[in-house]
This record gives structure tokens, sequence and C-alpha cells, in this order.
């Protein structure tokens, strides 16, 4: 592994401190260690070249005379770090310490250390459970389904289908962590999470503003006329409302409690009523003028006649 650069290998700075490559072997270790990578001979000698540089650079002395002369230092021409080192210790799945014959100091340096917590101690390395990795995905849902809550069949590229449930109250963009909806854990270690994107489809008249809910609604002019009782849609089902008497179009009224629910509070719903004329009034010109009549106003006087 003549030339290699050994900080390069294990990702750190050229003055990275004792605990910063002991934390950068650690992690990568655990990602190349052949009993985790089973016949996968690039990952093994991912380890073995890993385990070379945090050998050299772990070791006060070597590191000196690596940093003057390279990993030549460690070549043919040089002292070998692993000289006497057995990785079969590493391959076996279980059972031996890995201790390499070389000297740090007055000490012989040890990777059951790092290893022991890695692998659960005990001086062998045979797997451990381990999570199972989270999952990314994303989801189209229903306006309804969205402020009532649903339940889903999911099926991700592996084949592999969850049901998720979606809470009451999600919004357009939202992202939900669902536990345990990832991907399997091995060795009987639990699941991952499944982060799911969620996007809502449009109401067609509906619209949710907050945990508000807006509609327009058609009343006629006899119900803004005389005031009523009208019948108001929302999302939780029908509501039976009052029109008073000479209500104008565009006015907005409040139902409290008819929004979007959720754990501990409700928005509530909102209808403005516009007044539906009827298609045909040909037969009804003297009503209209009669109702023209009570008009003591220009209703646009208010208004700005010019910029």
């Amino acid at each position: 592994m003549a030339g290699k650069d050994y900080y390069d290998i294990l990702g750190v700075k050229k003055n990275a401190s004792e605990e910063e490559l002991k934390k950068a072997y650690r992690t990568l270790a655990k990602k190349f260690h052949p009993d985790k990578n089973k016949g996968n001979k690039d990952a093994e000698n991912k380890f073995k070249e890993i385990s070379e540089a945090y050998a050299v650079l772990s070791d006060k002395e070597k590191r000196e005379q690596y940093d003057r002369l390279g990993s030549e230092a460690f070549g043919a021409g040089g002292a070998n770090p692993f000289a006497g080192f057995d990785f079969s210790q590493f391959m076996g799945g279980g059972g031996g310490r890995a201790r390499r014959g070389g000297t740090r100091g007055s000490r012989t340096v040890d990777f059951t250390d790092i290893f022991g917590d890695l692998f659960g101690g005990g001086g062998g390395f045979e797997a451990q459970p381990q999570r199972g990795a989270d999952v990314e995905s994303e989801t189209t849902i229903d306006f309804r389904d969205a402020v009532l809550g649903t339940t889903l069949d999911l099926r991700f590229n592996d084949g592999r289908t969850v049901k998720v449930k979606i809470p009451e109250g999600v919004a357009d963009g939202q992202r939900l962590r669902i536990r345990g909806k990832g991907e399997p854990g091995s060795m009987g270690g639990p699941p991952g999470d499944l982060h799911l994107l969620v996007h809502v489809r449009p109401h067609p008249f509906f619209e949710r503003r907050g945990d508000n809910i807006h509609i327009e609604l058609p009343i006629t002019i006899g119900e803004a006329t005389r005031g009523g009782e009208i019948e108001v849609p929302t999302i939780h089902g029908p509501v039976r409302a009052k029109i008073p008497a000479g209500t104008h179009g565009g006015q907005t009224f409040r139902l409290s409690g008819k929004g979007v629910k959720k754990k501990n509070s409700s928005g509530d719903h909102y209808y403005k009523v516009q007044i539906h004329l009827p298609r045909d009034l040909s037969d009804a010109t003297d009503a209209v003028q009669k109702i023209e009549a009570k008009y003591r106003d220009n209703p646009r006087a208010s208004l700005k006649t010019s910029l």
C-alpha cells in the first residue's frame, strides 16, 4: 500500500487528534469489517487498508516517521506496521483477540478496545443485530384524507408493502416520520423509520388556510332578503346554520371548531355567501324594479372613481 495517504484513507486532517483518528477508524471499521461483508473481497481489502493507516497514525513514533518519509517508510525498505499481525483473527467471526505484534511506546497496540465497543465486547467479532436503514418516500392523498386522517398501503421499489397511518390534519408538503416502517433490521435488529413527504390534492370547493377551511356558498335572493336556515357543507358533514335577513353578497360567517382538527386544537369553518341570480329574469321585470326602488343610495358611492 506504499504511496497512499493514510490521512486521506481515514478521512481526517493531518493535524487530527488521537481521539479524531480513533473515531474515524471506528466508523470505517464498522462499515468494512469482514463479518459484515461476507465474501466481499473489496471490503476486506479496504478493512486492511484502514487498519494499516490507523496502526501507523495512532502510534506517535510511527506517525512522526510517516510524516517525514511517507508510507514508503513502512514498505519493503522499512518497518512493516503489520509485521506479525494475523488478519485471520478479524475474519473468523469470533473467538480470537486481534492483537498486533508491534509496540506503541512501552505497551502493545491492541485493537480490542475499539472492536469491543463496535461488536459487543468479549474479544470476538460476531455480527451484532443492526437497525434497518431509514427510507425516504412520498405520496399524494385526497383533501378529505389529509384533514380526517387515513391508512395507506405503500409499495416500495423492492416490492415490499407497508401499511401506514396518516394522522388527521396533515398539510400539503408536510414530512412525516413513521417509526418502524423503514427497512427491516438484520440479525434481529429493529427496523428503520419511514420519512414520508405528503402531497394533498386540491378540493373542488374547500380551501385550507392554516387550520381553517373556507368555502364560497351560493344563496338565493330570497334567502339573502328574508334570512333563514340553510345547510352548510363542511369537511365533517353538513351543518344547519342561520342566515340573517338583509345579508349582503360577500359576507363571511364562521362555524367554530368545524375546520381542521388536531391533537390539541381545532380550526374553524368559514363560509362566504354569494347571491346567486336565476338564469332567466325576463318575466320578473316588475319585481326587479320594485327591488331597485328600495336602494336609497348608490352602492358604489364610497368607491374611489379614480386612482
